[in-house]
C-alpha cells in the first residue's frame, strides 16, 4: 500500500503574541535568571483552528526530540518538538528524582501574553521499566528515565485545539536574541500547524502498466530472539520456582527483530496502529533515528485534581472468527480459574500499593472485558481520591508506587524482578514501561509501552533499518507453556502486521 497526502489551508489564528508581548515576558525572566543565577523558562498558549498532530510529529526535525501520543476515542492527542529543558534520573528513585526536577522547573517557568494561570507547559518522555543504572545495547538512546520541556507542543482535545511555545532565559543571555528564537518558534509551530491540517492519507492506485510476474515487494527478515523449544523451557522453569515458592507470578517476555533494507515508515505504522486499536493509548518517542512506539491497552495512572485513575489488565485469550466463537471464547476467559487468579493478582497489588496514599479505591466486583484486534483481556478499572487531594502526591510519585505491577513484573514484585533479571535473557528497555505526560501541578497520565517495539532507521544509503518487538505473557500456577508461547504469538503478530504490511 503507498501512501500519499493532501494538505486543506487553514486560517492562521489572529491572536498570535506580537514581539513586543513576548519582549516583556523575556525581559521578566531574564531580570530573575541574573538575579538567582539559575535558568528560567517563558512559555505561552495560543488557540489553534485545527491541527493534524500525527502529521506535525512526521514534519518534525528528526535532530530533534519528538514526542506523540493519542487516544482515538477520547479525541485526545499531544506532539511535541524539541527539548527547552531535559531530565534523566536513574536507580531507585527516578520517579522522585524526576518529580522534584519538573516542580523546579515549573516554579521557573513564567507565563506569557494570553495565557491563562492554570495549567501550564507539559512535560513528556518515558521511562525504562527496571530501575538500572544504565540501559545499553540496542536502548542505548533511551536510558532509564528521560522527561523532557518541549519547545513546541501541540495539543488536541475535545474543546479544540492549542499550541504551547517555551523557551530557556539563561543568566546573561542577551534579551534580542532570546525575543527571536521565542517569536520564531511561535511562528513555526503557528505555521506549521497550518500547513499539515488535515492531511489525509490515500492509498495510492498503482498503474499495472509494466508488471511483471512474481515481481519482488518489500523484503523483511523476521529473526526471533529465541526458538519456542527454550521459551517453552523458561516457562516451565518458571512453573518450578513458583511451586518452590519463590514468587506467585512473573512476566516471562521475547522478541522479534525485523530487519528491512531501507528505513522504516513510522509515520504509517503509527497511522495504521491508530486505525486497529482506536481505544488503545498509541504514542512514540523518538531520539535522533530510534523510536519507541506502542500501541498500548494498559493505563498505569492518570491523576487529575485530586483524582486518581488505573487499570489493571490480565489474563487473556484471543479473538474468535465469528460473534459466536468469540463470545464463548470471551466465557471461557471469565471462567478459567488460572486466567482469574493471575488477574485478581494484579488487581490486588495495584490497591495494596495505592493503599497508603488513596482512599475509596473502587472498581468493579467482576473483571469487564477488553477487545482489542486479535485479542481480549481481562480489565478492572479502578477510580479513588489522592490523600491530600490537589496538594498530595503527584502522578509520578504515585507511578513509583506502583511501577511495575503485576501485570508486567510479577508478585512479589522484588523477588519476580529478580528472576527476569537472571533469566529472561531480555534486554526490555523501555518495553513495559510508563510513557506518558504530566505538567508542573503533578496531573498527567502515563501508559505502558505494551504491544511495543523500538525502530532503529538508518542514515545510510543502502543500510538496513531494525525493529525489534516486544510481548509477554503472564505466568502464575496452573501455565501451560505452549498456550503462554501462543499468547506471546497473538501479541507479537499485532505489531508485525501493520509494521510490514505484507
Amino acid at each position: 500500500m503507498a501512501m500519499n497526502t493532501q494538505t486543506q489551508p487553514q486560517t492562521i489564528p489572529t491572536q498570535t503574541p506580537g514581539r513586543a508581548e513576548l519582549e516583556t515576558a523575556v525581559i521578566d525572566a531574564a531580570k530573575t535568571a541574573d538575579q538567582i543565577g539559575s535558568p528560567q523558562f517563558v512559555s505561552c498558549r495560543i488557540a489553534l483552528d485545527r491541527c493534524d498532530l500525527l502529521a506535525f510529529f512526521e514534519e518534525a526535525s528528526a535532530g530533534e526530540h519528538r514526542f506523540y501520543w493519542a487516544q482515538p476515542a477520547r479525541q485526545q492527542a499531544l506532539a511535541s518538538l524539541g527539548a527547552e529543558a531535559t531530565i534523566e534520573a536513574k536507580g531507585a528513585g527516578r520517579f522522585e528524582e524526576a518529580w522534584r526536577a519538573v516542580a523546579d522547573i515549573g516554579a521557573a517557568t513564567h507565563l506569557g501574553p494570553g495565557t491563562p494561570a492554570e495549567g501550564g507547559p507539559l512535560f513528556v518522555g518515558g521511562f525504562a521499566f527496571a530501575d538500572g543504572a544504565h540501559v545499553g545495547g540496542v536502548w542505548h538512546s533511551f536510558p532509564t528515565a528521560r522527561l523532557v520541556l518541549p519547545r513546541v507542543l501541540l495539543k488536541q482535545h475535545v474543546g479544540g485545539h492549542e499550541a504551547w511555545v517555551t523557551q530557556r532565559v539563561a543568566p546573561g543571555a542577551a534579551l534580542s536574541e532570546l525575543t527571536d528564537r521565542w517569536e520564531a518558534s511561535v511562528s513555526e509551530a503557528v505555521q506549521q500547524a497550518a500547513q499539515v491540517w488535515h492531511r489525509v492519507p490515500e492509498v495510492r492506485a498503482e498503474s499495472e502498466e509494466g508488471f511483471e510476474p512474481f515481481q519482488q515487494g518489500d523484503v523483511y527478515a523476521v529473526v526471533a530472539d529465541r526458538s519456542h523449544d527454550l521459551y517453552r523451557g523458561q516457562v516451565a522453569a518458571a512453573l518450578r520456582a513458583i511451586a518452590a515458592g519463590a514468587f506467585e507470578k512473573v512476566v516471562l517476555a521475547r522478541a522479534l527483530d525485523v530487519r528491512h533494507p531501507g528505513r522504516f515508515d513510522v509515520e504509517a505504522f503509527l497511522h495504521t496502529l491508530k486505525e486497529i486499536y482506536p481505544h488503545c493509548t498509541t504514542l512514540a518517542v523518538s531520539h535522533g533515528e530510534d523510536t519507541v512506539v506502542a500501541a498500548s491497552p494498559e493505563l498505569l495512572l492518570r491523576r487529575h485534581a485530586g483524582r486518581v485513575e488505573t487499570c489493571a489488565l490480565a489474563g487473556s485469550a484471543r479473538r474468535g472468527r465469528s460473534p459466536e466463537e468469540d463470545d464463548a471464547l470471551a466465557q471461557a476467559l471469565h471462567q478459567s480459574q488460572k486466567e482469574r487468579a493471575e488477574h485478581e493478582a494484579v488487581v490486588r497489588s495495584i490497591r495494596e500499593a495505592l493503599a497508603p496514599v488513596c482512599s475509596n479505591l473502587m472498581g468493579p466486583e467482576e473483571p469487564e472485558l477488553m477487545r482489542v484486534e486479535g485479542i481480549q483481556h481481562l480489565s478492572t478499572p479502578l477510580t479513588g481520591e489522592v490523600a491530600g487531594g490537589v496538594d498530595g502526591p503527584s502522578v509520578l510519585e504515585l507511578a513509583a508506587r506502583l511501577h511495575p505491577t503485576a501485570a508486567v513484573g510479577g508478585l512479589p514484585v522484588r523477588e519476580a524482578g529478580r528472576w527476569i533479571d537472571e533469566k529472561e535473557g531480555l534486554a526490555r528497555g523501555w518495553y513495559a514501561g510508563p510513557v506518558g505526560w504530566l505538567d508542573a501541578a503533578g496531573n498527567g497520565e502515563w501508559w505502558l509501552a505494551l504491544r511495543s517495539a523500538l525502530i532503529q532507521n538508518t542514515t545510510e544509503p543502502n543500510g538496513v533499518s531494525q525493529a525489534r518487538l516486544f510481548a509477554g505473557a503472564g505466568i502464575v500456577a496452573g501455565s501451560d507453556p505452549d498456550l503462554e508461547l501462543r499468547e506471546t504469538r497473538l501479541k507479537l503478530r499485532a505489531l508485525l502486521a501493520p509494521l510490514t504490511e505484507i
